[in-house]
């Protein structure tokens, strides 16, 4: 059916009487005689739509408005990119009043929830009762009053409780009076305490996430001084992760006067849980290391991060052991990727798998490496956020371009080297999302 057909339109007969008792229903026309219902009643017709027909449109220019006999409409308000639902109103409600009052754009868009009759009353001929009737000019400037009066305090309440969500200072109960209430702007309040209170669940697990950041970041060493039997290497690492807290982690450690313990580790998974197998591992590993042969020792922490693991989660890891004085370096890789040991005279070697992920197989066994490494020599540890991040062409970073960067950062220093590799990844991955935590660790030997 058209939207705004009229009995002066062709439409069947208005049945006046069921028009003028409809009339009296509303409050906006209270005030009318009866001779004033009826000549409105006698003056509109009759408009049918079928559900989910457009009535009004938001924007549009008004000159009549609806009211409601038999039937339902939806009421939204168009907003950049959205479409936001402001009320459900049936039997008796009037829609687009402000059209058959005032010269003014529809403020909002209607469309039929089911199907629906509709009185249509017409401004100019509102106008010209009220010049006949003078009744009808009191009741429409009655009808204008109530109106700017019911929204000036319920805006005052929304505009308060934006300020103090603004400031972090809301308080659900800023709108419990007007959520309580009927009418168009209830039914705001109420969208706006809804999403009011998501934002304030995000906000708290936002602040949970960074405290949980907080931690993880204090879990990490400090930096290793240069005095005593650590000033036998240079040494810098860093870790990034791809979200607030990540599965990686480093860590290194003098275990006496002579040995220095590295390790860079990649738990699997994401988010919290990976965070806190993470600690876990860094607390398995720290408890066990210097204690007899790395072989036992990471058999030990195998055995305890594999019982009741429950979730089947799993950490590849590469740790080492250098004897500062001999530069003799014992090491495990329990399926990491391998490091690379860098020979002061150019060459790259790569330091292998001994094991599987530790965590997995409680019985699994891990060999242990033994390299020396010479004055000059140097480690770089990563993680494979380095060599699977991918640029926008769905390439990755890869080893051959690691290699590369590693031999142009050659004679830089520790923190130089980890910037460097840093930075090529970052460049070749501009422009896209960093999918996996990034962790690096350089050491150069100079005893």
């Amino acid at each position: 059916m058209q939207s705004g057909q009229s009995a002066g339109a062709g439409a069947a007969p208005a049945p006046i009487d069921q028009m003028v008792q409809a009339l009296t229903l509303h409050p906006t026309f209270t005030r009318f005689d009866g001779a004033a219902l009826r000549a409105l009643a006698t003056r509109s017709g009759i408009a049918a739509f079928a559900a989910g027909d457009l009535i009004i449109s938001q924007g549009d220019p008004g000159s009549f408005a609806y009211l409601i006999l038999d039937g339902e409409v939806d009421v939204f308000v168009e907003i950049p990119g959205d479409r936001v639902q402001m009320a459900t109103l049936g039997r008796h409600n009037m829609i687009g009043e402000l059209g058959a009052f005032t010269d003014m754009p529809r403020t909002a868009t209607v469309t039929a929830r089911t199907d629906l009759i509709a009185m249509r009353i017409e401004r100019d001929n509102l106008m010209d009762l009220a010049a006949e009737f003078p009744v009808v000019a009191v009741a429409v400037i009655g009808e204008l009053g109530r109106r700017l009066h019911s929204m000036n305090r319920p805006l005052a309440y929304l505009t308060y409780a934006a300020g103090a969500l603004a400031r972090d200072e809301y308080d659900a109960a800023m709108l419990t009076e007007l959520t309580n209430q009927q009418g168009e702007l209830a039914s705001f309040a109420r969208v706006f305490a809804n999403m009011a209170a998501e934002i304030r669940d995000k906000q708290q697990r936002r602040r949970e996430m960074e405290a949980a950041a907080d931690i993880q970041k204090s879990i990490l060493p400090e930096p290793l001084g240069h005095d005593g039997p650590a000033g036998a290497v240079d040494l810098h690492a860093e870790m990034h992760p791809a979200r607030d807290i990540g599965g990686d982690f480093y860590d290194y450690y003098l275990i006496d006067d002579r040995r220095l313990a590295i390790t860079v580790a990649d738990v699997s998974g994401k988010g919290i849980p990976a965070a806190l197998f993470m600690a876990v591992s860094r607390t398995v590993l720290r408890s066990v290391a210097g204690h007899g042969d790395m072989a036992s020792s990471i058999g030990d922490a195998n055995r305890l991060l594999a019982a009741n693991n429950d979730t089947c989660t799993f950490v590849t890891m590469f740790h080492g052991v250098l004897d500062l004085p001999s530069g003799i370096l014992h090491w495990c890789n329990a399926g990491h990727d391998p490091p690379y040991l860098l020979r002061a005279g150019g060459g790259q070697e790569r330091l292998r798998a001994t094991g599987i992920p530790l965590g997995i197989d409680p019985a699994a066994g891990h060999g242990i490496g033994e390299t020396v490494l010479a004055p000059g020599d140097g480690l770089f540890l990563y993680s494979d956020g380095i060599t699977e991040a991918f640029n926008r062409q769905g390439e990755a970073f890869g080893t051959a371009r690691l290699e590369q960067a590693l031999d142009r950062a050659r004679g830089r220093s520790a923190a130089e080297t980890v910037a460097d590799i840093l930075a090529d990844t970052a460049r070749f991955a501009a422009g896209t999302e960093q999918a996996d935590d990034i962790t690096c660790l350089a050491l150069h030997y100079r005893p």
